[in-house]
């Protein structure tokens, strides 16, 4: 009787510490994932940045505004 009782708790504990793994898995993916969107929406927002400007300085350029 001893024995099933030590294998149920070893049995529980595995589950218990296999689930504990999983999620640790699960939330650095998860921060993984969502650092890579943050850096490639700051890429995109910088692009469009960029792309405002150049085009601002055109307009200028090719109307002679501010000189």
């Amino acid at each position: 009787m001893l024995i099933l009782i030590v294998v149920v708790v070893a049995v529980f504990i595995g589950m218990r510490s296999e689930r504990a793994r999983q999620a640790h898995q699960m939330w650095g993916s998860y921060k993984a994932r969502i650092a890579t969107m943050r850096g490639l929406r700051m890429k995109e927002t910088m692009n469009a940045l960029f792309g405002i400007c150049a085009l601002v300085l055109v307009v200028i350029m090719v109307t002679g505004i501010g000189g």
